[in-house]
């Protein structure tokens, strides 16, 4: 019997942790993350290694439009939940891109996006842009 083809995410989704549960269990779409990367910003490298896959490895799923590894579908989807989140505050995907690799104080001279590479510095990352927002400055 043959799969149903599922639908790329859509911003909606990433928020949505029953939603996001299920395609990283089934294994997420590396095309999702595709087309995330062209939307954001992001080369095929920076992506390889934002979800930290050898380029090689991550280029032959790309090519085979493969899905990801659990633990790899993971970390792809936490950097799409958090660029999204910072998107939301600074609404366009440059002005995010600018702020995710600006070295901040707060994060002790690390960037946004280094420091999202674990989910505890995804969720500081969320708590600073949550601080923004209420006007605490940074």
């Amino acid at each position: 019997m043959k799969k149903a083809k599922s639908k790329a995410i859509t911003y909606e989704q990433i928020h949505d942790n029953h939603a996001m549960v299920q395609r990283v269990e089934e294994g997420l779409p590396v095309m999702d993350v595709v087309e995330f990367g062209k939307q954001a910003g992001f080369t095929t490298d920076e992506l390889a290694r934002l979800i930290q896959i050898p380029a090689r490895t991550y280029a032959r799923r790309v090519a085979g439009k493969a899905r990801l590894k659990i633990h790899e579908g993971e970390r792809a989807a936490r950097l799409m939940r958090v660029f999204d989140r910072a998107k939301q505050l600074f609404v366009t995907d440059e002005n995010t891109r600018g702020w995710f690799n600006a070295s901040l104080i707060v994060l002790g001279g690390r960037t946004p996006l280094e420091y999202a590479q674990t989910e505890p510095g995804a969720r500081e990352i969320e708590a600073i842009i949550e601080r923004i927002e209420d006007g605490v400055v940074q």
